[in-house]
């Protein structure tokens, strides 16, 4: 059906957006709606009215793990010329990237390029993507994409790209909605079905109503796969074989490839095209729906999925098909198991080297389903696997992987592979709170390697170990971080000579010197080397040593830096554990509500143990400060993790938290006893722990037990210069910090400034620990938390908070302000930090630009 009924604003608005692209204001349109809605049927109307393009079309594959940068070939095809050289060259990402564009930029006119489907792309497709959109601003190209908007899980990488490019001022969105039931009154008209009850079945969805309305001699279907197949069931026996292989292969089909593998003349899909099943597009066919091809595909009995399989793997072979991931793909639905032998390792690599690490690890599974009869190869591919699962934080499957190639390679009495595939299994015990075994591996590579003489990877292990050492003998330590160093620096190898910088960069941190020359080196060969691994675990520290120091603005940078890099990569592994760091400076800074959802962006994606144990953390301070319930279960979670894990880091970070969550909850004993188990802890490696530890002694126990000289804000707090702690913290923005100083005093004064402070971060089990310990000193006229007044302001200031940002705001310093309200200055600057920390800002010219941008006060 052709009419794009409700469809006349998005038409009316892509052909406003092509004008502005022929002019040479380059658009990239997001085309979204659900399954079925009618994208696709939008962009060919556009097609229609667009005659004086350059048209070329791309599709994104949910069948089978597709190649990397599918839509891009079938593009490439379309186009000719040096892009199609170029792909099938199989060059780096960055050169097909750059051919792309070069491509669209040397052709006369407007470009039309399009994208569909995008909800299956693999993350090198949408790397190309935001490629594209930052460069074609300026040149007359139109890049239409589209995708599903109904299915999409939170983790899935398209959200991020879309956050991506709707930050993009040449980026445009249309959202495509269902039919209204008017609409379908008019498809319906002249039917013999009721409008209402086609609409309440189909939900307006054009597809299902026209599915439906295909056949006026049956009843209503009882859904749309029901009148596809009733369709298909109409055709001759030639077309329903080519439309049962096409349904096998993908949504865009060769006619002439299907017609040959079912040995039947081409002209079989007329009856097909004809039917409506499937719409002719240049020199392929298509599927109207991928919901068709399903329904067709479900209808394939098995013992003719072998053979349809079989065929459309030898025609792909005889016209010299070069995509790996689709042979493969097929050789395994046959039953060729020495042939996916041999392409599914090839299309995984292919799939790595573009950092689409999820394609990879399902080439390797794939693989591994036909283990091959060479002990060797098959180590390789087991050590091939595991590094894949790695970076996507499977570490049962990576374990599984790793410990299976040890046996083989120990069998082989290959030393160094099998010493090599210990010290990665190191790394994955660890990320499973195997801490015992993660040790026991680091020993056991050690002893394997050291023999063998130097070599990068032992000097990533003597690294490794260095830090472990450093607790007991620091002397040692160093001295083994010596040795890494200069081992690795012998060597032609950059992602090792990173990593190692990167260890090294850790001890610096331990022994109070700076560790930035060697972690800003670090990132910049892992990145340069395209070291995937070696470049999360680099933004990784990058953000955690910031968090230490509170270099809240220099971890900005980095966040957004190595987010991206691991979302465009697919590092699941690395992405939740930045997520989780972030989620600590947000923690510090008072922005708990993002807290919240960049943690709940961790959880929902099943992430491992260790992945998700800062977030656990953080997410769980957030609920005890807040009183919610969910808070001990999760940090309870973490600190089992921690003991796991067994470093004493870990250890303090949790069951510190812990601490805080009990005495939140009034159990000051048990409160007392996680205080007690972190120092037990301790060790010179773990300084930066004490001191927090020691102000959490000194608020539960009355005394601290601290070891080591601390660092400021922490120095003023254990010397109890609460004013001195309070602006140190409010200078950092650290609001609940400052609001804690305030807390640990017995003044008055500085309790209900405490309470005013907590009651804006809402925080209201510790306010309410604040107000108790103001009963318990038997001061007078409790704060009794914020009135109905205080709750209807839009940012939650009481009436004299409000009166004082209104004075700051006509630009009355705090002298100024206490003599119109009489009250003390000090009154007021407790009153002005109270509206900063409300407002979010850092300064009173802030405050005052933040209340007028609001309306609070007359612009």
């Amino acid at each position: 059906m052709e009419a794009l009924l409700e469809r006349e604003s998005q038409l009316g608005s892509l052909l406003q957006y092509a004008d502005e692209a022929r002019a040479g204001r380059g658009r990239l349109v997001l085309i979204s709606g659900e399954a079925g809605v009618g994208k696709t049927s939008l962009v060919e109307g556009l097609r229609r009215r667009l005659l004086d393009g350059t048209w070329a079309w791309g599709a994104c594959d949910g069948m089978f793990t597709p190649r990397p940068l599918a839509p891009v070939h079938d593009i490439a095809r379309e186009l000719g010329g040096d892009l199609l050289t170029v792909v099938r060259a199989a060059p780096s990402r960055d050169e097909i990237f750059d051919a792309v564009l070069e491509a669209v930029r040397v052709l006369d006119g407007l470009v039309v390029l399009v994208v569909e489907d995008v909800q299956w792309a693999d993350e090198a497709t949408l790397d190309l993507l935001r490629f594209l959109s930052r460069r074609i601003a300026r040149s007359p190209v139109l890049l239409l994409v589209t995708f599903r908007d109904d299915a999409l899980a939170l983790d899935h990488p398209l959200r991020r790209a879309l956050g991506d490019l709707a930050g993009h001022g040449n980026t445009r969105r249309i959202d495509l909605p269902p039919l209204t039931l008017d609409a379908v009154s008019r498809l319906v008209e002249g039917s013999c079905h009721r409008p209402d009850e086609i609409f309440e079945l189909t939900g307006g969805n054009p597809f299902f109503v026209t599915e439906v309305l295909s056949d006026p001699h049956s009843d209503v279907p009882l859904s749309a796969r029901d009148a596809v197949l009733a369709r298909a069931a109409r055709l001759s026996e030639d077309s329903r074989s080519v439309l049962h292989l096409a349904a096998l292969d993908s949504w865009r089909v060769d006619p002439h490839l299907g017609a040959g593998a079912c040995d039947v003349a081409v002209s079989a899909f007329d009856e097909v095209v004809a039917a409506g099943l499937m719409r002719a597009d240049d020199s392929s066919l298509h599927f109207r729906h991928e919901l068709a091809r399903r329904a067709i595909e479900s209808q394939v009995p098995p013992h003719r999925r072998a053979h349809g399989h079989r065929a459309l793997l030898g025609a792909l072979r005889t016209v010299g098909c070069d995509d790996d991931a689709r042979l493969a793909y097929h050789a395994e639905g046959c039953g060729e198991g020495a042939l996916v032998a041999e392409l599914a390792p090839s299309a995984a690599r292919q799939a790595a080297r573009l950092g689409a690490h999820r394609e990879a690890a399902a080439q390797y599974e794939r693989a591994l389903r036909f283990p091959p009869a060479d002990l060797r190869s098959l180590a390789e591919l087991y050590d091939a696997s595991g590094e894949q699962a790695e970076l996507l934080d499977d570490w049962s499957r990576a374990a599984d992987a790793y410990e299976r190639a040890i046996e083989i390679w120990h069998g082989l009495g290959d030393v160094r592979r099998e010493g090599l595939d210990h010290g990665r299994l190191r790394t994955v015990y660890w990320n499973q709170a195997r801490g015992h075994e993660s040790v026991a591996s680091l020993q056991r590579a050690l002893a394997l390697l050291e023999p063998l003489g130097p070599d990068p990877a032992l000097a990533r292990l003597l690294a490794t170990r260095a830090i472990q050492v450093w607790s007991d003998d620091p002397v040692d330590g160093g001295a083994m971080m010596d040795r890494a160093l200069a081992m690795v620096a012998a060597f032609d190898d950059p992602a090792a000579h990173g990593d190692v910088l990167n260890t090294a960069a850790f001890a610096a941190n331990l022994g109070g010197e700076d560790w930035r020359p060697h972690m800003h080196q670090a990132v910049r060969l892992a990145v340069r080397s395209r070291a995937h691994a070696e470049a999360g675990r680099a933004y990784y520290n990058l953000l955690a040593f910031c968090a230490t120091e509170f270099a809240y603005a220099e971890s900005e940078q980095y966040w957004l830096e190595g987010i991206a890099y691991c979302e465009e990569n697919e590092m699941d592994t690395w992405a939740r554990c930045l997520r989780g760091i972030r989620a600590v400076d947000l923690l510090d800074q008072g922005r708990w509500d993002e807290v919240m959802s960049v943690t709940g962006q961790v959880f929902a994606t099943q992430p491992g143990p260790v992945a998700q144990l800062v977030s656990q953390v953080t997410s769980g301070l957030v609920l005890a400060r807040r009183a919610q319930a969910g808070a001990s279960e999760l940090l309870c979670a973490a600190a089992g993790t921690a003991d796991g894990i067994g470093e004493a880091g870990w250890i303090a970070l949790t069951r510190r938290a812990c601490a805080e969550d009990r005495w939140l909850a009034g159990d000051d004993e048990g409160a007392r006893r996680e205080i007690d188990r972190v120092r037990d802890v301790l060790t010179v490696t773990e300084a930066d722990e004490d001191a927090p530890t020691a102000v959490w002694e000194r608020r539960i126990l009355g005394t601290s037990r601290a070891a080591f000289e601390a660092r400021e804000p922490w120095a003023s707090w254990l010397r109890r210069d609460i004013e001195s702690t309070v602006e140190r913290w409010d200078a950092l923005g650290c609001a609940y910090h400052a609001a804690l100083a305030l807390y640990d005093s017995d003044f008055e004064e500085h309790l209900r400034t405490a309470i005013s402070r907590f009651d804006a971060l809402g925080a209201e089990a510790t306010a309410r620990r604040a107000r108790q310990k103001m009963k318990d000193l038997g001061h007078r006229a409790v704060p009794t938390g914020a009135r109905p007044s205080t709750r209807e302001h839009p940012l939650g200031l009481t009436r004299r908070e409000n009166e004082v940002l209104l004075l700051l705001c006509e630009g009355l310093t705090n002298d100024e302000i206490a003599i119109k309200l009489v009250v003390s200055p000090r009154t007021v600057d407790h009153h002005v930090s109270a509206v900063l920390s409300k407002l979010g800002v850092a300064s009173r010219g802030a405050a005052a630009a933040h209340a007028r941008r609001t309306g609070l006060v007359p612009a």
